[in-house]
């Protein structure tokens, strides 16, 4: 029975071991693999254990990638899914791979909607938003709606009023005293905020505080958008 005669460390990949049985190079694996499956000097080789080696292997190279990822970012669910498909590997091997994540506390789609809410709700951001914007960004990760709801739930009225006046007040330099221009820069700001996914009555308001004409109701501001 072919037995492995020796577990070398490779010179240039740290962390990585090439197995030898009965003298000949078969694979190189993680140092994590030989752990979890046994390896060991003398260990008989069948067919059936170098195919489940492979796999684990397959598998550790993976878990590797999703690592690689969540290092950058935290991410969804859906998104390492995608990633890891995008990079060739087979079903079976990505669902272990989720399996494993979820199981250590690494990929959790509910903490990673909180955090996602929480760095682009934070006053002083580089990109202020709302509500529905959160939501469709989530949504778009791949994130089931009742973990948006909760996440979203986080920014109160007030908070997103906040972030709507810094949105604004990155967007308008100035305030126009033509009339025609005047109405031009609201419109823009309005289609801004909105893309933001700010509610209307928070664009309305918001709009006329950094767009303000003497003597204007909040019904002109309605038909100027209507028009």
């Amino acid at each position: 029975m072919p037995t492995i005669t020796a577990l070398d460390p490779q010179q240039r990949r740290k962390g990585r071991i090439n197995v030898f049985v009965d003298g000949q190079f078969v694979i190189g694996v993680g140092d994590a693999v030989v752990v979890d499956l046994g390896l060991r000097l003398g260990r008989e080789m069948t067919a059936e254990r170098l195919l489940e080696i492979a796999g684990a292997e397959e598998v550790h190279k993976a878990t590797e990638a999703a690592l690689f990822l969540l290092e950058v970012r935290a991410r969804s669910r859906r998104e390492i899914e995608t990633r890891l498909t995008q990079k060739g590997y087979e079903e079976e091997v990505i669902l272990q791979v989720l399996e494993k994540l979820t199981r250590l506390e690494l990929l959790d789609d509910a903490q990673f909607a909180a955090q996602w809410v929480d760095a682009r709700s934070r006053s002083g951001g580089s990109r202020p938003m709302g509500k529905r914007r959160l939501t469709q960004e989530l949504f778009g990760k791949g994130v089931a709606k009742e973990q948006i709801a909760e996440a979203v739930e986080r920014v109160s009225d007030t908070q997103e009023l906040t972030l709507a006046r810094e949105a604004a007040r990155k967007k308008v330099r100035a305030v126009p005293t033509d009339r025609d221009t005047l109405e031009a820069e609201r419109r823009k700001l309005m289609g801004f905020l909105q893309r933001r996914g700010f509610s209307w009555e928070t664009v309305k308001l918001v709009t006329r505080e950094s767009l303000p004409s003497p003597g204007e109701a909040e019904e002109d501001l309605d038909e100027e958008w209507e028009d």
